[in-house]
């Protein structure tokens, strides 16, 4: 769960985005600490389709934050990178 939550923490920075910046956000997060950043683009795209998601991926700063998301935003985030939880 440490690494879905370091890796979802690239957590589009706070930043409320269209779908390629909350997958740009995400693949900058993932070369700046590490780890994989093939999810990113499912993750842009969900966020594009469910303006709650969109706005809940936007309030994540920390992994904290993440950790405090909902369930949905938990399962959004887990189905773009299924082999990090």
């Amino acid at each position: 769960m440490k690494k879905l939550i370091a890796l979802a923490a690239f957590a589009l920075l706070g930043l409320p985005a269209a779908a390629n910046d909350t997958a740009d956000n995400c693949k900058a997060y993932v070369a700046e600490n590490g780890g994989d950043a093939s999810g990113c683009d499912c993750l842009g795209a969900a966020a594009a389709k469910d303006a709650a998601l969109k706005e809940a991926l936007a309030a994540i700063k920390t992994p904290a934050d993440l950790d405090a998301a909902s369930e949905a935003t938990k399962a959004a985030v887990q189905a773009c990178f299924p082999d990090n939880g």
